[in-house]
């Protein structure tokens, strides 16, 4: 069980850091392109597709957070690196939870009303910024998950 809670783990890390990537490359080209030149569709955008965003974060880094958690007793990696990742998915999901609940419900509400508030851009930049940093934590969650472990003739993870 505890080579399919690793596997599990590393899957949903990659997979979480490639949607991300892609997404976001995807949404600013088409809010930049010619295909959407009316603000109003330009502004229901977050509506129908950061839902979407949000859910696929909490879905792979929730998965994520729970074979991490499980695989604290595994031997098969080292009890540091276990703690590391464990830590910084718990770090990742953190950021994620509190950006979700507390600036991107708020800019939703922000952009219901006409014109939009001064604290909208700064407030939009704040979400950026928080979105990267739980980019910048999987990543990283990803990259000590997936290290290879050395180890020494016994068979023993250092």
């Amino acid at each position: 069980m505890q080579r399919v809670c690793l596997a599990v783990l590393r899957f949903c890390l990659c997979a979480w850091v490639g949607i991300a990537i892609f997404f976001v490359t995807v949404v600013i080209d088409l809010r930049n392109s010619e295909l959407f030149t009316d603000d109003d569709v330009k502004d229901n955008h977050p509506k129908v597709l950061f839902p979407l965003y949000y859910g696929f974060e909490f879905s792979l880094l929730g998965t994520a957070l729970v074979c991490a958690t499980s695989g604290l007793g595994s031997a098969r990696v080292a009890r540091p690196r276990r703690y590391a990742t464990l830590l910084i998915i718990l770090a990742a999901v953190g950021v994620a939870s509190w950006d979700y609940a507390n600036v991107y419900q708020s800019l939703i509400e922000m952009m219901a009303t006409k014109p939009r508030p001064p604290s909208f851009r700064s407030l939009h930049r704040l979400s950026e910024s928080l979105n990267s940093a739980v980019l910048g934590l999987t990543l990283l969650a990803a990259a000590v998950a997936l290290w290879p472990e050395t180890s020494d003739k016994s068979g023993i993870s250092k």
